[in-house]
């Protein structure tokens, strides 16, 4: 066996390992929270339930609802996010216009874009879409900003001084230099605009698993609020875990070299 199978098998096994981990830390706390709390169902009750909402074909259309609006507003979020966010490293008047604008947008919680976005566009797909952009994008921005301008300025006036185009000098120097950046900014984004898009279909959504977490709590069924708050969970563990990880490791794979 290789070295690189040796390590391919290795980082398969710690990223099982995590998910089960994960996994067992969340049913522990809800169980502790089953025994302390009042009025908190079981882990086998909310399952059940979640079983129940699968068998009449709520789980999955709501599920599928709900991640086709996720991935077009992250992935909005990431292709403006990356290209402010290196126009913001490479130009200081760049940097002057959008830093303030980007750091107050930093500052303003999900819940507060998912209710502007509700009265701007009532209930419909675009409320939860731009609560995902705009809950994702000063993540993005701020990390590939970062990891721009962390880039040796040197390098890029040599490249430019042998004559090497501006779009080979993005793809060739910078691009390599953020990637392992662009992974964190994509971390922090899906963890912000996953949350944006819970509210956004909570209070502006006809549809979507934010919209069914409502159902079952405006009926006072915490097994039901509590199922999809679990899909909620473990859909950012499995994401974090299984794919982000995974890429990250690659993306910054020449660090262990």
């Amino acid at each position: 066996m290789t070295t690189m199978n040796v390590r391919q098998l290795r980082a398969q096994t710690s990223t099982a390992a995590a998910v089960l981990a994960a996994v067992a830390t969340i049913i522990g706390a809800w169980q502790l929270a089953v025994v302390f709390g009042n009025r908190v169902p079981s882990v086998a009750d909310s399952i059940g339930r979640l079983g129940s909402e699968a068998a009449i074909g709520e789980l999955w259309t709501n599920l599928a609802i709900s991640m086709n609006r996720f991935v077009l507003g992250l992935a909005a979020a990431l292709i403006v996010g990356a290209a402010i966010g290196v126009l913001m490293g490479l130009s200081r008047v760049a940097d002057l216009a959008f830093s303030d604008l980007n750091a107050a947008a930093l500052a303003i919680p999900a819940v507060i874009w998912a209710l502007l976005t509700t009265m701007w566009f009532g209930f419909g797909w675009l409320t939860p879409v731009v609560t995902v952009f705009l809950s994702g994008l000063p993540f993005v921005v701020v990390n590939i900003a970062k990891a721009t301008r962390a880039v040796p300025a040197d390098l890029v006036l040599m490249a430019r001084a042998f004559g090497v185009s501006r779009t080979r000098v993005l793809r060739e120097i910078v691009a390599p230099a953020v990637a392992g950046s662009t992974v964190a900014a994509v971390r922090f984004a899906i963890m912000s605009a996953w949350n944006g898009l819970l509210l956004a279909e909570w209070f502006g959504s006809t549809s979507g698993v934010g919209w069914r977490s409502r159902y079952w709590y405006d009926a006072n069924q915490l097994d039901g609020f509590l199922a999809w708050v679990l899909v909620f969970i473990l859909l950012l563990v499995i994401a974090d875990l299984l794919i982000l990880g995974p890429i990250e490791r690659y993306a910054t794979r020449w660090r262990t070299a």
